[in-house]
């Protein structure tokens, strides 16, 4: 597992704000857990990439691999861009999740986003992200259940602070879903789905879609 000291040494520099989100997200978040299932080589499309935290572990895990990101904040996109000088492998691009087009890659990665997107916008995501990979492909969709509920209602109220009143995170409504919902649409996609629970020590409720195209 990618070491967080590692981490903060990658986005040193990279401004007070950063390093906030940094400390914020790797306390209450177990992102270097989802990089764990991530395969050691091949292309990843991060979606919703934001300031590169997950391409950033991904090439800490392996730099063999080669990570293509897109985002909706242009700020967000300039400070991931900053990781090029260390990993020329890496791409990043402003977009619109709901709109643009998911290129080919080995594997998809979908990191806490999908919350704050159209319940049937999310659909169209998840189809593309099948057709975009092709025959033992792997989708990574990491979002929060709604259960259990007190961690449920704990990640609203902190989503709240974050988009609403702070507006650190681009967004309006919430769109989370529960686990068996996910599954549904998932397998109704053609995915082969493993739910992995991430939320043990957490007081969110983490979940890890593990969904393979067969």
């Amino acid at each position: 597992m990618v070491k967080t000291k590692d981490i903060y040494r990658v986005f040193r520099g990279g401004g007070s704000l950063v390093q906030l989100y940094l400390r914020v997200k790797l306390r209450i978040c177990p992102v270097r857990r989802v990089e764990t299932f991530v395969p050691p080589r091949g292309t990843i499309v991060d979606l919703g990439c934001g300031s590169g935290l997950m391409a950033a572990l991904f090439m800490l895990g392996s730099d063999e691999r080669r990570v293509i990101g897109f985002d909706l904040d242009p700020p967000k996109v300039e400070t991931a861009r900053r990781l090029k000088g260390r990993w020329p492998t890496l791409e990043f691009h402003e977009a619109d999740l709901t709109s643009m087009h998911v290129p080919r890659a080995e594997v998809v990665t979908i990191v806490d986003v999908l919350y704050l997107i159209h319940y049937g916008q999310q659909d169209e995501i998840l189809k593309k992200c099948y057709e975009a990979l092709g025959p033992g492909g792997i989708l990574l969709l990491k979002d929060m259940d709604t259960r259990p509920r007190w961690k449920y209602a704990w990640n609203y109220f902190q989503e709240t602070l974050a988009v609403k009143i702070t507006g650190f995170t681009l967004g309006g409504q919430f769109y989370f879903r529960p686990e068996a919902d996910y599954r549904k649409i998932l397998e109704g996609l053609g995915f082969q789905v493993q739910t992995v629970r991430l939320d043990k020590h957490y007081w969110y409720p983490h979940v890890l879609y593990l969904c393979r195209k067969p």
